[in-house]
């Protein structure tokens, strides 16, 4: 039986790339209580549902009114420092700590002064991910300062889906109405959070009389049912209702005891491979995980790896060199995220250890990198008991790299594809040369 091909415990049969006459590059852990995690990205870049509040104008200091709200997803709980670039005289940063885990809104707060008037764009660093916002600077203050209005909630309601445990998006507005008795800038917001959602936005009245303003939602809402949300920043306050539902989450990842899988490679019936759900669990990290376990008819049966879901994302959480290492590197990642658009992308923590190449033994860093590259698709899967079509399949990258010469160098990926309610429906691994070395198909899923 050739190498398993799988999200666990995979022992790569590969040529890892060496850099001759440089110097081996040291790996840091760095302080303990920092945290890990990335910034939520769009396919084009953006930082997913950035909500920037605040007016902006030429050779005016920023004020307090003035910050970016991001969206970060938190692997490990700590310390962070999340911070934009200095653009045109101004940039925004945010200092804490992360106390849990998941989707969370982080608020970066503005500094300097914008030196011209124009469009400019921020890059915003976290953990070696990063994202852009835009931020639009206006000539001069209005003639009159900030504007005077009065806002009504009454007849509003919000705009998009709104699921306990599903992050807010650019979707999710509100429109309200507005009577503006003197023109000039405005910024309204429902804050502090409640139900661990915000709506706000900040624009400037040309001219007076009735009108809307439109809001935008972030953050995660934390539970199911009808919340009340009061609007400030006009001459007196409203208020509008909100009801987020508990439907049923998507699940690409089936975790459920007893469930059981079977898959081929290459075409051979005979060269197979059975995955199942034991009830026990494991308990890693204060996380609870779901034992799965493997048996390929020639070695023993053993495990396969530990897996848990938490909102959008699936984690793993053993050997992270997939048995490259010569002592396992244990630790957890995200392999998937089910609320990204194509495009999407995050890496796991970097992790650092000894390969075995040939008797010589070399220090390695790596990490894996993650991106979307189908969302929603359609993917027929051959194998000796036909082909099967799955619909609300998600493909994702998952590239192993390694850090030499001052960079991240490809060593070989895997296309995964997971279908809803199924789970994994197919593996393909490519090395680094783009070429294909086994694929993987399922030919029988049992998910209880």
């Amino acid at each position: 039986m050739k190498t398993l091909i799988r999200i666990s415990s995979l022992l790569l049969s590969i040529s890892v790339l060496f850099m001759a006459c440089q110097k081996e590059a040291s790996f840091e852990k760095g302080n303990s209580s920092a945290s890990v995690g990335s910034l939520s990205v769009d396919a084009s870049g953006n930082c997913l549902g950035a909500v920037v509040s605040g007016t902006y104008y030429k050779d005016t200091a920023i004020k307090a009114s003035n910050y970016v709200d991001v969206s970060v997803q938190v692997d490990t709980a700590g310390t962070y420092t999340i911070s934009s670039d200095t653009v045109n005289g101004y940039y925004f940063k945010a200092t804490g700590s992360f106390t849990g885990t998941g989707t969370q809104v982080v608020r970066l707060s503005g500094g300097g002064k914008p030196l011209d008037a124009g469009t400019n764009i921020f890059t915003v660093t976290y953990n070696n991910t990063v994202c852009e916002f835009s931020v639009a600077v206006t000539a001069s203050v209005p003639t009159g300062g900030s504007s005077v209005f009065t806002v009504t909630c009454t007849g509003s309601t919000p705009v998009g889906v709104y699921v306990a445990g599903t992050p807010l998006t650019a979707t999710n507005t509100i429109t309200l109405n507005v009577d503006v008795t003197t023109a000039g800038t405005w910024s309204v917001t429902t804050s502090p959070a409640v139900n661990g959602v915000i709506f706000s936005g900040t624009g400037t009245f040309t001219t007076t009389g009735a009108q809307t303003i439109v809001l935008t939602g972030s953050g995660t809402p934390t539970a199911a049912g009808p919340f009340a949300f009061t609007v400030t920043g006009a001459t007196a306050t409203c208020t509008f209702q909100t009801t987020f539902t508990s439907g049923a989450a998507p699940d690409y990842f089936p975790r459920t005891a007893f469930s059981n899988w079977s898959y081929e490679y290459e075409g051979d019936p005979d060269d197979s491979l059975l995955i199942y759900v034991i009830q026990p669990t494991v308990t890693k990290l204060g996380n609870s995980y779901n034992v799965f376990m493997y048996n390929d008819g020639i070695s023993a049966v053993d495990t396969f790896g530990y897996y848990r879901k938490a909102g959008a994302d699936y984690y793993e959480y053993g050997d992270m060199s997939y048995g490259l290492l010569v002592e396992p590197f244990r630790g957890e990642f995200i392999f998937l995220k089910d609320n990204q658009t194509v495009g999407a992308t995050w890496n796991s923590a970097q992790f650092s250890g000894d390969y075995d190449q040939s008797g010589t033994i070399v220090p390695l860093t790596l990490r894996w990198d993650f991106s979307i590259l189908q969302q929603n698709a359609t993917v027929a899967v051959s194998s000796s008991t036909g082909t099967v079509s799955y619909t609300n399949t998600i493909e994702v990258k998952q590239e192993l790299k390694q850090f030499a010469g001052g960079s991240w160098v490809l060593i070989g990926y895997f296309r995964n594809y997971f279908a809803r309610d199924k789970g994994l429906v197919k593996q393909d691994f490519y090395n680094s040369a783009n070429a294909l070395v086994s694929e993987g198909d399922v030919r029988r899923i049992n998910v209880y």
